[in-house]
């Protein structure tokens, strides 16, 4: 108090009955928020015992549902033209409160109790239908749209949990792979170096410094294998162009400046 009485210039006992107040209204929301807190982990623990989470040891079962738009793709021709097209329904999902587990209702349920009881039995790839609000229409995945939803997962989850999901463990395995290879994108096109390789064995061959005919001088180059003595037969001005006769197993080629000087 005589510290805040210093920075204010106020004297010590107005201090004293401002500060009062505020302290014990802080008390009290400390002890609401403590409380809460309580009630939570209570609640919680209760979750846990009475629907706890098939594949961790710390999340329960956490129903959710809500109106949801499909869409079905854009409509082509007429007054809709380019207007997308789909469907309303109001399917039922289940989910580990552990946000760091994987566990959920891959297919939609009819209701939230039937959702929390195929998650709690570890039946997560139950299949169902989304169903039409008003018309009743059922619309079921399709092949592609199962692997849509693999790979969403596998842009979080690596493949050994999501096979934990109830899909096709091959599947998974070749969508991963094909995620992988496509991330690699341009990258994989460098993995492997491909230059130089032997049209005759398939091994690494090699520059070999040699003389210009015109020259009559140590600068021009020559390609070839160090492991079956393939080689092109004439030296050549560059690099490039002496690896692409080798490359190519156009062994006889001549360089094309002696080509254009024969014509």
């Amino acid at each position: 108090m005589e510290s805040v009485a210093k920075q204010t210039g106020l004297p010590v006992d107005i201090v004293r009955q401002i500060n009062e107040p505020i302290a014990k209204r802080l008390a009290e929301q400390d002890a609401v928020d403590a409380a809460e807190r309580s009630m939570r982990k209570a609640e919680a623990k209760i979750m846990r015992e009475q629907y706890p989470c098939p594949l961790c040891s710390t999340g329960h079962a956490e129903p959710h549902d809500c109106d949801t738009f499909l869409p079905l793709g854009f409509i082509h021709g007429g007054e809709r033209d380019g207007q997308m097209d789909g469907f309303w329904c109001h399917p039922y999902f289940c989910s580990c409160s552990n946000q760091r587990c994987i566990a959920c209702n891959i297919f939609p349920s009819k209701s939230r109790e039937e959702a929390v009881e195929r998650f709690c039995a570890g039946d997560f790839a139950h299949e169902d239908d989304f169903i039409e609000l008003g018309t009743g229409k059922r619309y079921h995945y399709s092949q592609y749209g199962i692997e849509q939803q693999i790979l969403r997962y596998l842009a979080q989850w690596n493949a050994s949990q999501v096979k934990q999901l109830g899909f096709d463990p091959k599947l998974v395995d070749t969508l991963a792979m094909q995620r992988t290879l496509d991330r690699m994108g341009d990258k994989y096109a460098g993995v492997f170096d491909t230059t130089l390789l032997c049209p005759n064995c398939g091994m690494k061959g090699e520059y070999r410094k040699a003389i210009s005919p015109i020259t009559h001088t140590k600068t021009w180059w020559r390609v070839g294998c160090p492991y079956c003595k393939t080689r092109t037969r004439y030296s050549f001005p560059s690099q490039k162009e002496a690896s692409e006769a080798f490359e190519t197993g156009k062994l006889e080629k001549k360089p094309t400046i002696l080509q254009e000087g024969k014509r």
